[in-house]
C-alpha cells in the first residue's frame, strides 16, 4: 500500500477532512507513516478551498488545519486504494475506471455505513459528520495497520 485517495462529491468537506484525519493518525504509526493520502471530488472544481464549516469543526474538533486545502478532480489522480464516502461517488469513481482498489469508506473500515454529505447543513451536521469520519479513519488505519509491516510493506500472513 502506498497511496490512499479520500473520494467525496465536491473534495470541500468531507474527504479534507478524512484526509487530515489520517495524516493526523498515521504520524504516530510508523507502519503508515509512508502512505501518501490526498483527497478529491468527484465534481470538484480544481483549487477550490474547503468550506468555512469544514475548516471550523476540524480546527475546534481535532485541532486540524484544512483551511490551505485545494479541491482536485478525481478524474486525474490515482492511488491504490480509493474509499469513497457514499454509493452515488463509488459510482462515479467506477466509471473513470482507475488503476487503484476501490471501496466505499464504510465497507472497508468494516461498518458498512455511508457518510452523508453535510454540505449547506447545519453546524450540528457537519460536527455529525466529523466524528464519524474520526471513527472511520481509526478503523482504516487500524486494518492498515494489521495488512501492513512497518517496514511499508505488505504482509504475507506468516508473521
Amino acid at each position: 500500500m502506498r497511496s490512499i485517495l479520500f473520494v467525496c462529491a465536491g473534495n470541500l468537506c468531507r474527504s479534507p477532512i478524512a484526509e487530515a484525519l489520517f495524516r493526523q493518525i498515521a504520524a504516530s504509526r510508523p507502519a503508515l507513516s509512508a502512505i501518501e493520502v490526498g483527497s478529491a471530488g468527484t465534481f470538484a472544481l480544481d483549487g477550490d478551498g474547503a468550506v468555512q464549516e469544514a475548516i471550523d469543526i476540524a480546527r475546534e474538533a481535532f485541532d486540524l488545519d484544512i483551511s490551505g486545502h485545494r479541491a482536485r478532480n478525481v478524474a486525474r489522480l490515482e492511488a491504490d486504494l480509493i474509499l469513497t464516502m457514499d454509493g452515488s461517488v463509488t459510482r462515479a469513481v467506477n466509471r473513470l475506471q482507475p488503476n487503484g482498489r476501490v471501496e466505499l469508506l464504510g465497507e472497508y473500515a468494516g461498518t458498512g455505513e455511508i457518510v452523508a454529505d453535510p454540505y449547506g447543513r447545519s453546524p450540528e451536521a457537519f460536527l455529525s459528520c466529523a466524528r464519524q469520519l474520526q471513527r472511520l479513519i481509526h478503523a482504516v488505519a487500524d486494518r492498515l495497520q494489521r495488512e501492513v509491516r512497518p517496514e511499508g510493506r505488505e504482509s504475507s500472513g506468516e508473521e
